[in-house]
């Protein structure tokens, strides 16, 4: 069985993922970013985990209308990598491997 990892607690890190618009809809967005994998579930304040949304999005990511690869692809775009690293990545934080 594979051990988590320690969340990250990295004020700095959100704070530089903040944005003034939602990087989904381009609403203003007033909110801390969005851990796309929970802090329950082992989600960290990497930049990879981290999207700033507006409330609407914010909802719509926590019901289940926005989903994950949804948000992981616009976090691929910001970072420059792909939709797969940025899945590999948090995998990788949360403490398994892959």
């Amino acid at each position: 069985m594979l051990e988590k990892h320690s969340r990250i607690v990295n004020k700095k890190m959100i704070e530089a993922i903040r944005k003034q618009k939602c990087e989904l809809c381009g609403a203003p967005a007033y909110a801390q970013p969005h851990h796309i994998n929970t802090v329950g579930s082992g989600g960290g304040d990497i930049p990879e985990n981290l999207i700033q949304l507006c409330a609407d999005c914010h909802m719509g990511a926590h019901d289940g209308r926005i989903s994950k690869k949804e948000l992981m692809k616009i976090v691929a775009k910001r970072e420059g990598i792909s939709p797969t690293e940025v899945y590999r990545i948090n995998r990788r934080a949360m403490g398994y491997d892959v």
